[in-house]
């Protein structure tokens, strides 16, 4: 936002991490408490408008559950990072160098932005512009499989959650991602842009459980890290994974 020439700024209270708002799961009451607190502060501050960043959940908490109980007084406009990051990349403000991301890169739909919101082509507008190897997945969008944690299992892993995510929901998901990079050699290293912290911790631990990176180099990260990446501006060496640097990151 910096290099874009937009002026931002984040709130020191304490109400400002929880986006994602955890009473959209078990309380109703402490859900409308955090969701009006997210509007208090940004009306404090002066804001023309809420950012939320890559959480599907923050997402479905604070842009779509809470159009239900902010009033006049506490209306603030939300926005996706998504059409925002592509609205940036679109003007051209940042000097973008898209050889550095010179890999093979296909994109999750998380499901709450995807199938909740019908956020679909922004995040395919920034890649194509960031990412030259980019491909879709088969289905892909609203009709994308499910990482196998949402709802917040992706964070759960008492008792047989951590197995059953890994054995069981993700099974479908790890196997669409393998396709999607099936006709790209196993060292090649390839990347999964997974725009959801939530997808980010199913990921982490489907990868693991799988050996993915080691039999067959996919790395995962979000939309963000891409456009950085790119960025010319940027010091080369940003972008690095399983002790593997893409081109222009040596």
């Amino acid at each position: 936002m910096e290099k874009a020439g937009v002026s931002w700024t984040m709130s020191s209270e304490l109400v400002a991490y929880d986006a994602v708002n955890y009473g959209l799961w078990y309380d109703d009451v402490q859900f409308a408490r955090v969701a009006l607190e997210h509007a208090r502060v940004a009306r404090k501050l002066g804001v023309k408008r809420i950012v939320i960043g890559e959480c599907g959940h923050a997402h479905k908490a604070l842009a779509v559950v809470a159009d239900r109980l902010l009033d006049r007084d506490s209306w603030v406009p939300r926005e996706s990072f998504a059409p925002f990051l592509a609205a940036i990349v679109d003007s051209g403000v940042l000097r973008l160098d898209p050889s550095r991301n010179d890999f093979p890169v296909t994109l999750h739909d998380p499901c709450n932005l995807a199938r909740g919101m019908g956020i679909v082509e922004p995040p395919r507008r920034v890649l194509r512009a960031v990412a030259p190897r980019f491909r879709e997945m088969a289905p892909h969008g609203v009709q994308n499989y499910c990482c196998g944690g949402g709802s917040g299992f992706a964070i759960m892993s008492g008792n047989n959650f951590a197995s059953w995510r890994t054995l069981v929901a993700g099974r479908t998901k790890l196997a669409q991602v393998l396709e999607a990079f099936a006709d790209e050699a196993e060292t090649t290293p390839k990347y999964l842009c997974a725009p959801c912290s939530n997808c980010k911790g199913q990921f982490r631990d489907l990868f693991a459980a799988y050996g993915v990176w080691e039999r067959s180099r996919i790395a995962y990260g979000g939309l963000a890290e891409l456009v950085v990446n790119a960025m010319a501006d940027v010091k080369p060496g940003f972008l690095e994974w399983g002790g593997f640097a893409p081109p222009g990151g040596h």
